[in-house]
């Protein structure tokens, strides 16, 4: 199942971009507000550290160092202290930064006051000993040697203070005391805070103008691009296959002309050359379909002419095979046995007319024609036969040798004039030996037989099956040709009873039949 298009505001590109612009910028923001800060900071301790070190080396040009011992020993009596002291003085009132400045002498004991110009501490005297702090014990060895320290820094009851000690050293090079600067770093706190707040407004003013100019960059190049792409993706995807549509879709998109030089430009090529390559393939395909429903309306088409060929072909065999069989068979029997192949077909007749007829003296003649010859003769002669027989519906049963076997009758409803029928077929029979007789120059003579009455009827047999009659009224019709005269019709007395108002036949005969006795017999 395809997934829906996203259209919702909250989800869109130019959303997201903006976001990220603005952290990105808040970030930025933040970082450039605190490195400045700290090198705000940095700079400031410097010019604070650089202020308490030239104090420092004001302060040790006016100590007399050679005379610390003296201060310790007899106090601010001493000629000279009041001056140095006044001096240290205005130097520390008239440098504001300035906390506290004082000149120790440091001792394993503690420190030694020599100079103290702050007016709190007004109550220490010359050579009062203050104890170390337990965050100074680290640095005292040094002091001790004379060594120059890293300036300190503390933020403790006093402040927040930058502290550095300056060494005097007497005229024998040793270290008679500590200047010490005490430099207040509160209002550092301030300034800090100040810079930062306008730090941190410059650098949002900045970061807007980023995100400003970020969002225009992105709409442009990014987002305005990418939209007018989807739009029309989205317009070619609702065409569902409609190529017209498509294809408008391609003008369109090639139209864009997106030029950013980027990832986005590469994406719009890409897209657009697979929309065309999309139209182009789908009309491919369907060419290849419509050639190939031509392709299938000709085989079609071929088939279905083939089809009429054999359905032709298998009509015509199937109409060959049903006259042969009508041929051979009666029309009821050869329907039934079609429709029923394995069933024994078998009827009863009431009233059936049977006539045999054969060739006199044919026998003899034979013996004197080759078997071509004979063939040739039986075949024209019984081909006659078989013609008339087809024109007025006699049913041809078979033929043994030169004799000629028919009936007439064998269906379900008989018309009642079988009898009459087949005597006009013998009388034809007759006319068709005399005119075979005047075309070849022939003198054959035929004898036939009818009688009438009831029989059965059958095929017998599964291959090379045949149809036959049988019954007592096939018999006396044999018997009726056996006993007849040449090119005479003889009917037994059943026949002459159907037949004697249609034909004028001649006097009666009697006939000894085998089986029989003395039969009545007329001659026509």
């Amino acid at each position: 199942m395809d997934k829906a298009i996203n259209t919702k505001g909250i989800h869109s590109l130019r959303v997201r971009i903006s976001f990220l612009l603005v952290l990105a910028a808040l970030l930025i923001a933040s970082a450039i507000s605190f490195v400045a800060l700290g090198l705000f900071t940095v700079h400031t301790r410097a010019s604070h550290l650089k202020i308490a070190k030239g104090v420092a080396m004001l302060a040790s040009q006016a100590i007399d160092a050679d005379s610390i011992e003296a201060y310790k020993k007899d106090g601010k009596t001493v000629p000279g202290y009041a001056e140095t002291f006044e001096r240290l003085k205005s130097l520390h009132q008239n440098i504001p930064d300035i906390e506290y400045l004082y000149a120790y002498q440091i001792r394993e004991d503690g420190c030694h006051v020599i100079f103290d110009t702050d007016s709190e501490n007004s109550d220490y005297g010359v050579d009062d000993l203050i104890e170390f702090d337990p965050t100074f014990l680290p640095y005292v060895p040094d002091l001790l040697e004379g060594n120059e320290i890293e300036p300190l820094e503390s933020n403790d009851q006093y402040g927040w203070l930058l502290t550095y000690y300056h060494p005097v050293f007497n005229s024998k090079g040793e270290c008679a005391c500590y200047v010490g600067v005490d430099i207040s770093m509160n209002l550092l706190r301030t300034y800090r805070l100040t810079f930062l707040l306008r730090t941190i407004i410059l650098s949002f003013l900045i970061a807007i103008l980023i995100v400003g100019i970020g969002l225009w960059i992105s709409t442009k190049f990014l987002v305005n691009p990418i939209n007018r792409i989807s739009h029309h993706a989205i317009s070619f995807m609702k065409q569902n296959g409609n190529l017209d549509g498509m294809s408008q879709c391609v003008t369109k998109i090639k139209s864009l002309d997106v030029r950013t030089g980027d990832e986005v430009e590469n994406l719009y090529i890409s897209f657009s050359n697979m929309t065309e390559n999309t139209v182009r393939n789908i009309m491919h395909i369907n060419h290849m379909q419509q050639e190939r429903l031509l392709m299938m309306k000709k085989y079609n088409e071929e088939l279905e002419k083939k089809v009429e060929e054999r359905t032709k072909e298998l009509r015509l065999a199937n109409q060959k095979a049903e006259n042969l069989l009508l041929n051979i068979l009666p029309k009821d029997i050869a329907y039934e046995l079609t429709e029923h192949p394995d069933r024994t077909i078998a009827k009863n007749y009431p009233d059936v007319t049977v006539l045999f007829t054969d060739i006199v003296g044919f026998t003899k003649m034979s013996g004197k024609m080759t078997a071509k010859n004979v063939v040739a003769m039986l075949n024209l002669l019984v081909s006659r036969f078989d013609e008339r027989a087809k024109l007025e519906g006699i049913e041809k049963i078979k033929t043994i040798g030169d004799a000629y076997m028919a009936a007439c009758g064998l269906t379900e409803t008989p018309s009642g004039n079988e009898a009459v029928r087949m005597v006009k077929f013998a009388r034809g029979l007759i006319s068709d030996v005399e005119a075979f007789n005047r075309r070849f120059k022939t003198s054959l003579q035929i004898r036939i037989g009818i009688n009438s009455g009831n029989l059965v009827a059958g095929v017998i047999g599964k291959t090379k099956f045949i149809y036959d009659i049988w019954g007592d009224t096939v018999n006396v019709a044999s018997r009726m040709e056996s006993t007849g005269f040449p090119m005479k019709i003889h009917v037994s007395e059943a026949t002459y009873l159907h037949t004697k108002d249609t034909f004028s036949y001649g006097e009666e005969v009697d006939v000894e039949v085998k089986g029989k006795g003395q039969m009545k017999t007329y001659l026509l």
